[in-house]
């Protein structure tokens, strides 16, 4: 029969034994050591002067000191301070200990003891999780904090270099979104709002809603339902379309076509698409020279392979530019353009033009 239990090391009384009490009364003297351990400190290298009795301490260091007390050579293991004497403990691969001035949990690995916390590797149906504050039925994740960081996982950890969150809802009825706070009354929302539509809304007061911006899911397009108005009628959301013809050549007594960069002498080669539905206006045109007495040179906006009324000419030998801040030509969303250059027989080869055109959304 073995003279301890194999687990705590608690001593037995063996048949016979004369003075059980004494077996006895050092087994429950350990279980007290040992049982709900609880230490005052990891972190000392010598035992404190004027301990109590029944103090206890994680020796982490390495080299503890205090030969004359006993603790050199007992790193790893727990010290208590027992009838005037420390004895030491010898603990077991698993044992966790709450150490008090830290306020934490630590668990012994073999060979030294870690934080809990860093031997927990999966937590799984986890019903709720707070941090830095409690979390609730309505929100079982709750996190109170000034600063999160979420890394992509690089390829030389085993990753993909890539990072993506994905947010996904029942069905199109339903909300995925990012609702935006200020003292926790709403103030804007991002998201699949009650479709599968993107929306952009605002709140002035966490209760009446204005839809900013609305993409359409299947289509790209791009709708502006709060779009400001004057005695009902829009204000258009505009952008500037600008470039240079590029260092391709319009000779004397040709008609080229071009885009930013790009000239030639088909349209098929430099058209674009209008993206979505809106109106051309204000077309500018500036060349690098002029283009001579009795010269010219005429820009006309083309859709598709048509002429529009967009157009203006530069002639003479005073003037390099013109506008026509008049006309203008509507353009569904796959209706192309470019611009045509008509150059006169006597005028000379044009480079890099500069031009700009004033794009009003219609949808």
């Amino acid at each position: 029969m073995a003279d301890t239990t194999p687990s705590l090391a608690l001593p037995l009384i063996a048949a016979g034994q004369a003075q059980k009490h004494v077996t006895h009364n050092e087994a429950l003297a350990l279980l007290d050591a040992l049982v709900q351990l609880a230490v005052l400190d990891k972190d000392r290298t010598a035992p404190p002067s004027g301990p109590a009795e029944g103090d206890r301490y994680l020796i982490a260091t390495d080299n503890p000191s205090g030969a004359w007390a006993g603790w050199a050579g007992w790193a790893g293991r727990i010290a208590r301070f027992q009838d005037g004497a420390w004895l030491p403990l010898l603990p077991r691969i698993g044992w966790l200990a709450f150490v008090a001035d830290e306020a934490d949990l630590y668990t012994f690995t073999g060979s030294t003891w870690v934080p809990f916390r860093s031997t927990l590797t999966i937590l799984q149906n986890l019903s709720r999780l707070g941090i830095g504050t409690a979390a609730d039925a309505d929100n079982p994740f709750a996190a109170k904090l000034n600063k999160a960081l979420w890394t992509a996982l690089a390829t030389g950890e085993g990753g993909s270099g890539d990072l993506r969150c994905t947010l996904n809802k029942q069905a199109a009825g339903n909300v995925l979104s990012l609702l935006m706070q200020t003292g926790f009354s709403a103030r804007a929302e991002i998201g699949l709002t009650g479709d599968d539509d993107l929306h952009v809304k605002v709140s002035p007061d966490g209760g009446a809603w204005f839809e900013a911006l609305r993409i359409d899911r299947a289509t790209g397009r791009v709708a502006f339902p709060g779009r400001p108005t004057v005695a009902e009628v829009p204000v258009l959301t505009a952008q500037v379309i600008a470039g240079n013809s590029g260092p391709g050549s319009v000779p004397a007594g040709s008609t080229r076509y071009f885009t930013n960069a790009l000239i030639s002498g088909y349209q098929s080669e430099v058209y674009v698409a209008a993206g979505r539905r809106g109106r051309f206006r204000q077309l500018r045109v500036v060349t690098q020279a002029a283009p001579g007495s009795g010269q010219s040179w005429t820009f006309t906006l083309q859709k598709l392979f048509s002429d529009t009324a967009l157009t203006c000419t530069i002639s003479g030998s005073n003037s390099n530019q013109a506008v026509d801040l008049t006309s203008s030509a509507v353009f569904e969303a796959a209706d192309r353009w470019c611009l045509k250059v008509v150059s006169s027989s006597g005028a000379p080869a044009a480079t890099n033009i500069l031009f700009s055109l004033l794009f009003e959304n219609l949808d």
